[in-house]
């Protein structure tokens, strides 16, 4: 029974989670006790994974209004590009070129 009180209580955090400011009102709106989502993130990876997913989303969220407000656009390239790399960044990957002698630099245009 207590097994399936836990799993009633993570899905009900993460469902409000999705809706919520900040960790800490999820925690209190869905009655989730603090040291049981500690043991939940360390112990479950089911719901270590649905939990990064949210907090992603919302990091992500945060990110594009943070750049829209300050009407830089570098600064939201940058950002997305380095927080979630596989998502925004596109660009092929380059393999590395091999140097003829150990400790050579090559660059580009000089070969």
């Amino acid at each position: 029974m207590q097994k399936n009180t836990d799993k009633t209580l993570k899905e009900n955090f993460l469902k409000t989670l999705q809706e919520s400011d900040s960790v800490t009102e999820a925690l209190e709106a869905s009655a989730f006790p603090k040291h049981l989502l500690c043991s939940a993130l360390s112990k479950d990876k089911s719901f270590l994974k649905a939990f990064d997913k949210i907090i992603n989303l919302k990091l992500e969220i945060a990110l594009i209004e943070a750049a829209l407000k300050s009407k830089t656009a570098g600064i939201l390239c940058f950002s997305l590009t380095n927080r979630l790399p596989k998502k925004y960044n596109k660009s092929p990957k380059e393999s590395p070129k091999k140097a003829e002698t150990p400790g050579k630099i090559i660059y580009d245009g000089d070969e």
